[in-house]
């Protein structure tokens, strides 16, 4: 009979921490010694990537536990002697390296998944989205309410610029098109001036949001823009549409403001035209 199939995690003295592991090993203890490690490898990445997950004990710790453990395991082995016994010991020692090795990658893949979570969490919280560095069009709407109510208050006129890359840019586009989008959000934001803005739409399209500009200037901020997204982008050459929209005197809302802009970016994206006035 298997002398290790005796074995609890409890009478391994280790604490809760070393015992909650050991709870996990010991069912797939025998099938390993005999040759067969799939499921006690399989077990321990698992209870390490739990333990990475939860982190409410450090790798080196969890290591030691397991260290400690196969010590009071070999003993108990010996000092039942038996013909196995030693066969036994050492299979547990030769085993130990590799188990070493596969804990400590199942607790990395713990903390990378917390990492990936935390990032995820704060991305979703942001108000700027992570590829471009504009704003997520929630936030945009919000911003564009404040300014229609500012350039109201102050007798402002307002200018906007819808610009679609590449004919659609979706939001979730392959290496090329992020890589684009990141860089064509950098271009944008230092081309602006300190008290203009620059967003997305729900279609994944750049506005721009200029307060205080005339109609011929928010022309001239067109082609300046054209003209800088161009250079930024380097060989890649993207194609771009634009679609302005200008208020002397703002009466619109920031919805009305959007849908209009939007609306031009269409019908210039279906007639082919580079550019159209709202």
């Amino acid at each position: 009979m298997d002398p290790t199939i005796d074995i609890t995690a409890a009478d391994l003295a280790l604490g809760d921490e070393g015992e909650d592991l050991w709870d996990e090993l010991l069912p797939h203890l025998s099938p390993a010694l005999s040759g067969n490690e799939a499921q006690f490898v399989g077990a321990l990445e698992a209870a390490g990537r739990g333990f990475g997950l939860t982190q409410k004990v450090p790798m080196a710790e969890l290591l030691d536990a397991y260290t400690l453990g196969c010590e009071r395991i070999r003993e108990r082995l010996l000092r039942g002697g038996g013909s196995d016994a030693e066969k036994l010991a050492r299979s547990l020692l030769r085993l130990e390296h590799v188990s070493l090795t596969r804990l400590a990658a199942g607790y990395a893949e713990g903390l990378q998944d917390t990492i990936d979570r935390l990032r995820r969490l704060a991305d979703e919280s942001s108000p700027v989205d992570a590829d471009s560095g504009a704003m997520k069009p929630a936030e945009l709407g919000a911003r564009l309410s404040l300014e229609v109510e500012r350039c109201q208050r102050m007798d402002l006129p307002l200018g906007l610029v819808e610009l679609a890359v590449d004919g659609e840019l979706e939001r979730h586009s392959p290496a090329h098109g992020g890589a684009m989008l990141h860089e064509v959000g950098t271009c944008l934001r230092e081309s602006l001036r300190r008290y203009d803005s620059v967003g997305l739409t729900q279609d994944g399209a750049f506005v721009l949001v200029l307060p205080d500009i005339s109609r011929r200037g928010l022309a001239g901020a067109a082609e300046r823009i054209r003209r800088q997204v161009d250079s930024c982008a380097g060989h890649t050459r993207p194609e771009m549409t634009f679609a302005l929209v200008h208020y002397d005197y703002v009466d619109a809302s920031a919805t009305e403001m959007l849908t209009t802009l939007g609306r031009s970016l269409r019908e210039a994206r279906d007639s082919d035209q580079p550019l159209a006035w709202a």
